[in-house]
């Protein structure tokens, strides 16, 4: 398989098996609630997991973050504590960075390239799986 070849049935439902499971651990087996607009990029981030588009998958993880966010702060629901963890917490500002790099690429080299999709998938997979806890963490309040 190259990084442009579709994943087989198994893995993609694989895929999506750890992806489903990994939101309701965040949720301690409960329905995960989250605003309409982060309920969306939910749907697209599980698609580009279960495809494996790594990169793309980092990217909606802090998107999805930044909609629940924005939501909770215009409703005035959550705390402080939560908001400081989500904003500024070792794990969370790898995770932007990573994205912001990603999208906006300041640096001398490229974040990611043709080559690395093709030659380090199994990198850019554990990242974007990292990407997805923290992600899962801050939907459901863990952060």
């Amino acid at each position: 398989m190259t990084y442009i070849d579709p994943p087989s049935p198994r893995l993609w439902t694989d895929r999506i098996r750890w992806f489903d499971e990994r939101l309701r651990k965040a949720a301690n087996d409960s329905p995960l609630y989250v605003g309409g607009q982060t309920e969306a990029v939910l749907t697209e981030l599980r698609r580009v997991f279960g495809v494996g588009a790594w990169v793309t998958a980092v990217i909606l993880a802090q998107t999805a973050i930044d909609s629940e966010v924005s939501e909770r702060v215009d409703q005035a629901v959550g705390d402080g504590l939560y908001l400081n963890a989500v904003r500024f917490g070792r794990d969370y500002v790898w995770l932007r960075e990573r994205r912001n790099a990603y999208l906006h690429n300041e640096g001398p080299v490229p974040a990611v390239t043709v080559q690395e999709l093709a030659m380090e998938p199994a990198r850019l997979e554990k990242e974007a799986r990292r990407a997805i806890e923290l992600m899962a963490d801050a939907l459901a309040g863990r952060a």
